[in-house]
């Protein structure tokens, strides 16, 4: 079954022009995200795959496709290691 990434429901997050700042209240840690991983944290809403997410970040930034999903599985892997993000079947 295919999951999709969504934000844990105990995180808080806001974009300020291209960076976001995620709150981790059950850490006590505030986390800043650059340009490329804001994006990828915003489209982590829920409706989309790793592949689908993968995809958009192809067309925005114009990279090729395995730079993309790589760059994707490798944060969400980390944000995924650090609470920030659950999985959610589709």
């Amino acid at each position: 079954m295919l999951q999709r990434p969504i934000h844990t429901p105990s995180v808080a997050s806001r974009v300020y022009g291209a960076d976001a700042v995620i709150i981790s209240p059950d850490e006590g840690m505030v986390r800043m995200l650059n340009p490329t991983a804001t994006r990828i944290w915003q489209l982590a809403d829920g409706s989309r795959s790793v592949e689908q997410i993968a995809a958009t970040l192809t067309e925005e930034y114009e990279v090729d496709t395995g730079q993309a999903q790589q760059a994707v599985a490798t944060l969400l892997g980390e944000l995924t290691d650090k609470g920030l993000i659950a999985w959610i079947d589709a």
